[in-house]
């Protein structure tokens, strides 16, 4: 079934991406007569989560006559941010995608960022959300609502219990606790014969983010530059990642991309992934057991929170802008956004959804929500700016090549810096 749906996928990128191609943002250049009006969504989404986007997409259009949503799904998670704002500034982009409420910072001052306030009530959104989602949601130079949101997640620590217990273990609580759990596990399962790797983050960006503000440092600092990335204190930390990498107990990036498969066949004894990875892992003969990221022993307690939105890009159609904002309010509605929570294993930030029963007993069940509320005093959202895509772009280049290539950390750090104070100051 899996495999089937990926294949079915893959035809309808093929086929959305010729459409957009001929219409405008969206393929909507064509609507005539009675024909709705096609509004295009993109996301990274695959298995369970399209598949309940697409259940939520087809009530919507049998809701209504006036337009017909078409979901593009299972874009690379690594590149989608990219692909999505080069069709959007050719004008052959989505009208919705599922990213982040700062993507559209990008898109707000050439205004083809859509403002859903123009379409929508208080009552679809702003009086369902805590104040500090909502401006979150219009924390943009112009102040308008250029995102809806959708789902909280974080990341957090998946442990093999299994191996926890074996060697007697606690769930580390910082970085060198960590890796002398990994040390501890690595050397006794090598010496049985069992090859297996301690630690792996799935996101380089948000390891490398979070390391940052543990140490007080910043990714992007008050005066809107990376200045920060060459602290001797960061340097110092991505060479002792090196050396725990060199030894085999740290592997900043799997073949596989993700951790939640090769975690689950024993391969790692942890990883720190999004807790709506949850669902992804089938553990072979063991339990999973979820921790709080770890932190620097004397440092500052940081994680991020992260905050999926649905974002609008305006096209000349009228009917698809109005049509986006109208499937963006029916999408977080509580009959149809509480099922898509459950199934995507995240945090809802609208009230109405949250004070019901069933979100209530899915909350006291799920160990993944469990460990991010651990850290709920510490976890930050990424700050939001210009030239921020890229920045992390070259953030990560600076990881991988200091940590896999062994290039020297300092020199490629301010290379990479200079790279991303460019693009935060627009040039």
């Amino acid at each position: 079934m899996k495999k089937l749906f990926r294949i079915l996928v893959t035809l309808l990128v093929a086929i959305s991406l010729v459409a957009c191609s001929n219409g405008g943002n969206g393929g909507n250049g064509g609507n005539t007569g009675a024909e709705k009006t096609k509004v295009v969504m993109w996301n990274s989404l695959t298995d369970h989560d399209a598949e309940v986007t697409q259940e939520i997409i087809d009530a919507f259009n049998a809701s209504q006559e006036k337009w017909e949503v078409e979901q593009v799904a299972g874009l690379d998670n690594k590149t989608i941010s990219a692909k999505v704002y080069e069709a959007v500034t050719n004008g052959t982009g989505p009208n919705l995608v599922w990213l982040f409420p700062n993507t559209a910072t990008e898109y707000v001052g050439d205004g083809l960022a859509l403002d859903f306030g123009k379409y929508l009530t208080d009552a679809d959104f702003k009086d369902r959300v805590p104040q500090v989602i909502y401006d979150v949601c219009t924390d943009y130079v112009d102040g308008q609502l250029h995102a809806i949101a959708g789902t909280q997640t974080g990341p957090i620590m998946f442990y093999n219990g299994a191996l926890l217990e074996k060697y007697g273990l606690e769930i580390p609580q910082t970085w060198e606790e960590l890796l002398t759990a990994c040390k501890t596990v690595v050397d006794g399962e090598k010496a049985e014969g069992k090859d297996i790797i301690g630690f792996g983050p799935d996101s380089i960006d948000t390891l490398g983010i979070i390391a940052l503000h543990q140490l007080g440092l910043h990714f992007i600092d008050g005066n809107n530059t990376a200045n920060e990335w060459t602290d001797q204190k960061f340097v110092d930390w991505l060479n002792w990642w090196k050396e725990a990498e060199d030894q085999g107990y740290f592997k900043i990036k799997d073949p596989e991309g993700y951790h939640s498969g090769p975690f689950g066949n024993v391969q790692y004894f942890c990883y720190m992934g999004s807790n709506a990875g949850l669902g992804y892992i089938t553990p072979q003969g063991f339990d999973i057991v979820c921790g709080p990221v770890p932190q620097m022993g004397n440092g500052i307690e940081y994680t991020e929170s992260t905050l999926r939105a649905l974002v609008g890009f305006t096209s000349e159609d009228e009917a698809a802008n109005e049509g986006a904002a109208q499937f963006a309010a029916f999408f977080v509605k509580p009959e149809n956004f509480l099922n898509f929570v459950k199934t995507y294993n995240a945090n809802s930030p609208y009230l109405d959804i949250n004070e019901t029963q069933e979100y209530k007993d899915y909350q006291a069940a799920n160990i993944a929500n469990a460990a991010l509320g651990l850290m709920s005093n510490y976890a930050s959202v990424r700050k939001a700016a210009v030239g921020g895509t890229a920045a992390q772009d070259s953030l990560v280049r600076a990881l991988e090549n200091i940590i896999i290539n062994g290039a020297d950390a300092v020199e490629t750090l301010t290379a990479e810096q200079a790279v991303a104070n460019a693009a935060l100051s627009g040039n």
